[in-house]
């Protein structure tokens, strides 16, 4: 039998990162991925300013920064109208020293986490390797891998299961995933267009409108935007790219010339486990909660998810503190997808998609963009924070 003291299952940001967080604090780490190699498909790509510091510590941000665009503003407009909000990211310089986003596809985030960790012996990575079931046993788990070697079984202190809303670990505990499913299908595209020169566009921005709203967001500065989204799920999915023009005609920026280079058609979710500790193996990111991703709840929650849990999860391992610090975390995690993530990305996914009420809209934008109150300013740029756990908050310095 095969060992380790922390198995991973999943290769995406946060399960790479965090076999990057455990491997940096000496402990040996195994991680699984099924894919053999990283997938490059259009996923999440922003990473909020108030995660910065955190992949900082993890020595990444500056590989991340570099790779990356950075941005320091975002915009919020009404389709049918036209108002528009342009907000800056400055006042955030008050308490923090990132006050930029960075944009990064997520298949680079993987990329510059696998490189860092392959600097650790400590680590290793075993592409190609499909978790088929995970057991808890009385001071250990055991996992069935079948990967290029052929069938395996692993025994590991602990599991950690980020391989995504599918979870492969989640199906083998047997463990629930309740919630709703949205009714619309979302098309995440990376396409080629000017949507700055013609469109006025920031580099991030929300356009609100019941047919046509969208999230659309630079990704480099070779002129290719992520542009996300929805349709009606009853129409054909082989057809996307062919209604694709028509929507793009529809935001109203002129007939100029554009190239898809890859596009994701995919369902929203808002759905949570009961717990993110079954006995040796923790759940995180989105196997153990998906959300709907606009407005970045989701990367981001899985983010925090990692942070607050390499310490104890260290401390644990070394045996200086008792592993209740672990129920601590499933505990406080889940309740703060529960009690702020999914709320919040649902009200925003509805305000972009589904709203119809326009003065109701303009309203919003119109105090998106009234900065003449530093105080109220600086609370809603730093209204995500309170997604932190075990980590200073950053809105606690407004009271």
């Amino acid at each position: 039998m095969n060992s380790a003291e922390v198995a991973i299952v999943g290769a995406g940001p946060v399960g790479a990162l965090a076999a990057l967080g455990l491997a940096q604090r000496g402990h040996d780490v195994v991680v699984f991925e099924a894919e053999p190699l990283i997938v490059r498909s259009p996923r999440a790509m922003v990473y909020y300013w108030h995660v910065l510091d955190g992949l900082d510590r993890l020595g990444v941000l500056g590989d991340m920064d570099a790779a990356g665009l950075r941005n320091t503003s975002f915009q919020q407009r009404v389709l049918s109208t036209g108002l528009r909000a342009d907000i800056p990211l400055d006042p955030v310089a008050a308490i923090s020293p990132y006050a930029y986003n960075v944009h990064l596809g997520q298949h680079e985030v993987v990329e510059i986490a696998l490189q860092h960790l392959a600097r650790y012996p400590n680590a290793r990575i075993l592409n190609g390797a499909t978790v088929t079931a995970v057991r808890n046993d009385a001071d250990h788990a055991v996992l069935d891998v079948d990967g290029p070697e052929g069938l395996e079984t692993w025994a590991t202190r602990w599991v950690l299961g980020a391989d995504g809303a599918r979870s492969a670990v989640r199906r083998s505990l047997g463990l629930s995933f309740d919630g709703t499913t949205w009714p619309q299908r979302f098309v995440a595209t990376n396409i080629q267009y000017p949507f700055d020169v013609v469109g006025g566009l920031a580099k991030a921005n929300m356009i609100f409108d019941p047919e046509h709203g969208a999230v659309i967001a630079q990704i480099n500065d070779t002129g290719l935007w992520r542009w996300t989204w929805s349709e009606s799920a009853e129409l054909p999915e082989d057809s996307v790219l062919d209604r694709l023009p028509g929507r793009l005609a529809a935001l109203g920026f002129g007939d100029v010339p554009f190239d898809v280079d890859s596009f994701t058609p995919y369902r929203m979710h808002q759905r949570m486990v009961d717990t993110m500790r079954t006995g040796r193996v923790l759940l995180l990111g989105d196997a153990a909660h998906a959300t709907n991703p606009t407005g970045g709840f989701g990367l981001t929650s899985g983010i925090y998810d990692l942070l607050a849990l390499i310490e104890p999860l260290s401390a644990a391992l070394r045996g200086t503190a008792d592993e209740s610090l672990l129920d601590h975390w499933a505990e406080t995690r889940l309740s703060l997808f529960r009690e702020f993530a999914s709320p919040m990305a649902s009200r925003i996914k509805g305000l972009v998609y589904d709203t119809s009420d326009t003065a109701a809209l303009e309203s919003m934008v119109r105090a998106a963009g009234d900065f003449s109150d530093p105080a109220a300013t600086l609370n809603r740029l730093t209204g995500m924070t309170v997604l932190r756990s075990d980590l200073p908050r950053h809105h606690e310095a407004l009271a």
